[in-house]
């Protein structure tokens, strides 16, 4: 048997679950918030240098310096004003851009670009002169400085004449994360002539993410320790001993019923539980259910003992039930006349369905098949007693329908169960094989005449018996030539039903009586009961399944 967790560790690891999805929640909202946060200062701090880098490139004229790819006296005076707001702001770049052509995203040129003093002191130091420092009009973006999506958006900006400011995040192989802020620098005329870009760093802001997640993994590793220690202190006490106790006593009694004890020596001991609650109500119940039990291990040995004397007698009147039903084949060994074959097999112990045959004298052949209603007992003794009127009947020389008339009127006033018989009742004259046969109410006969194919004969109904005194029955006749066979049975047979509720049907009886042309009357009730089996499979039986079928040879 597989070992499982005990309590206590499952405790510990649903602590352990829970803390890491409320640290990674609480993380998750605090990155977030901080990012967005930082995210919105930066911007607006973005839009406040390059609100007063646009106002000098303005008053400069900046416009026509790029529309004119010139670089007059006051190229070098802008410079130096936007140099100073470099120096007094906190951003990595100020600079100017165009398109040369602005069909093209990756024909992006530099207009201009500043450095602070520090900038230019480390760069003069390594020995770079100011044409190395600076950027001038018409140098090249270096590749890989802005991503496409970046380029696409900067070129919509120009192209549309955006006329204020815009923001967007991205990232370069050369910078890694930055936060661009541009906006459209115009020339006299009025067109956009390319623009003007600031950008603030913003790697910082992930590195401050990742030293906060680290923070929060810190200090939910800590309180997650701590929890699980006051957690498993707690269940110890509070939960785990006294299940302990109860399972203990619990395992004792169970031990009891299995060495099988006397009802009268499977006493439970109480656990004591001052702990109130769902566990002192746990072991309250747990008494109450093992009280139950010796009560009910008491009641159940009487009734096991009646079970087992109703179950006796159920079997033995099956056994009498069987015996009522000619059950020896072949049936009449002497007769080269006809070969008859039935079965019936009973949805309970007993059943309601029952077959006959019986010569009424040398020439004649009595068959018949009914189903009572209901099942069980009661049907059962219906049934032998509509059997033996039925059979006493039929002695006398009666017409099949007069048979049925009689039944009918001897069983009607006796029955206050008002219970009832459907039975399909026929006479072969074994020297013409004629048939004459009259139904009370049951399924139609599948007849087959010479050497053709199974069908269904739908005779003419009459009432069934035992409902209504005093009805008439009608009957008709059939020729019977030499290989022709008649198959009875109940509705048992097209209404077996398989697990999904559907009815084996009278199409597939049909297919299974015409599978085998040469079968013998037992092989086709064999090959009829297979296919039930195979229909419906592992699906309770719901009604008596019975089946006759008799074939005429003549003489």
């Amino acid at each position: 048997m597989k070992k499982r967790l005990s309590l206590k560790h499952r405790v510990a690891i649903n602590a352990v679950v829970f803390m890491g999805v409320l640290t990674a929640l609480i993380a998750a909202i605090g990155c977030t918030f901080y990012v967005n946060n930082v995210k919105e200062s930066y911007i607006e701090y973005a839009d406040t240098v390059l609100k007063y880098a646009y106002e000098e490139a303005s008053d400069h004229d900046f416009g026509d310096m790029i529309a004119d790819r010139t670089m007059p006296k006051g190229y070098e005076e802008l410079r130096e004003r936007l140099n100073r707001i470099k120096e007094n702001s906190s951003i990595e770049y100020l600079y100017a851009v165009y398109f040369e052509d602005p069909e093209d995203i990756h024909s992006l040129r530099y207009a201009i670009n500043t450095r602070t003093k520090d900038e230019i002191q480390t760069a003069q130091r390594a020995g770079k002169s100011l044409s190395e420092i600076y950027t001038y009009m018409g140098v090249p973006c270096e590749e890989g400085s802005f991503e496409d999506d970046t380029l696409a958006i900067l070129q919509n900006a120009v192209k549309t004449k955006k006329p204020d400011s815009g923001t967007l995040e991205g990232y370069s192989t050369v910078y890694g994360h930055m936060l661009n802020g541009y906006h459209v620098v115009f020339d006299s005329n009025g067109d956009a002539a390319g623009l003007i870009c600031v950008e603030i760093d913003t790697n910082r802001i992930y590195d401050n993410v990742r030293r906060f997640m680290g923070s929060v993994v810190l200090i939910a590793i800590i309180l997650t320790a701590l929890i699980i220690i006051l957690y498993v202190i707690y269940t110890r006490h509070y939960l785990i001993s006294p299940i302990l106790k109860i399972v203990r006593n619990s395992d004792s009694f169970v031990g009891k019923m299995k060495a099988g004890a006397a009802p009268e020596e499977l006493v439970y001991e109480p656990v004591e539980l001052k702990t109130g609650g769902e566990l002192e109500l746990l072991a309250d119940n747990v008494k109450s259910l093992a009280d139950g039990v010796s009560s009910y291990t008491a009641h159940l040995k009487s009734v096991t003992a009646e079970k087992e004397r109703i179950g006796t007698e159920l079997s033995l009147a099956a056994g009498i039930q069987a015996s009522m039903l000619p059950g020896i084949f072949p049936a009449f060994p002497e007769r080269s006349e006809f070969d008859i074959y039935a079965s019936m097999t009973p949805a309970k112990e007993v059943g309601g369905d029952f077959y006959d045959f019986f010569l009424t004298d040398d020439d004649h052949l009595c068959i018949l098949i009914a189903d009572v209603s209901g099942k069980g007992v009661p049907a059962a003794l219906f049934m032998m007693a509509s059997k033996i009127i039925i059979a006493n009947n039929a002695m006398s020389g009666k017409s099949p329908a007069k048979i049925l008339e009689d039944t009918n009127d001897a069983i009607c006033p006796s029955n206050r169960e008002e219970m009832f018989v459907t039975v399909w009742l026929g006479i072969i004259e074994l020297s013409t094989g004629k048939l004459t046969a009259s139904s009370a109410g049951h399924e139609y006969p599948a007849i087959r005449f010479g050497n053709g194919s199974f069908d269904l004969y739908k005779d003419k109904h009459g009432f069934v018996i035992g409902s209504v005194a005093g009805l008439k029955y009608t009957e008709y006749e059939l020729m019977l030539t030499p290989g022709s066979k008649v198959f009875l049975y109940t509705d048992g047979v097209p209404e077996a039903t398989d697990k999904d509720r559907e009815l084996f049907g009278k199409d597939r009886m049909l297919l299974a009586l015409n599978k085998d042309p040469a079968a013998t009357t037992r092989q086709l009730l064999d090959n009829v009961t297979s296919a039930i089996d195979g229909f419906v499979k592992d699906a309770d039986q719901f009604d008596d399944c019975t089946m006759l079928c008799v074939e005429y040879y003549g003489k």
